[in-house]
């Protein structure tokens, strides 16, 4: 798998655990939310690999 594609299935992945977090954080009572920190960890992580992973164009910015 490339780097890109790679990234992008990260960013679908992380995307899902940050919507799956906000759903138990905002429904009292969820049964998932004993486990609510790691769904944010797990999508910090991958938020972090996606980004590690991006292609980054030239922007031709020079200092």
């Amino acid at each position: 798998m490339s780097a890109p594609a790679f990234a992008f299935d990260e960013q679908h992945r992380a995307e899902g655990l940050a919507a799956r977090a906000q759903e138990i954080t905002t429904t009292p009572g969820h049964p998932s939310a004993g486990s609510l920190h790691l769904y944010q960890e797990s999508a910090r992580a991958a938020f972090e690999t996606a980004a590690a992973h991006t292609v980054q164009p030239d922007g031709g910015w020079r200092s």
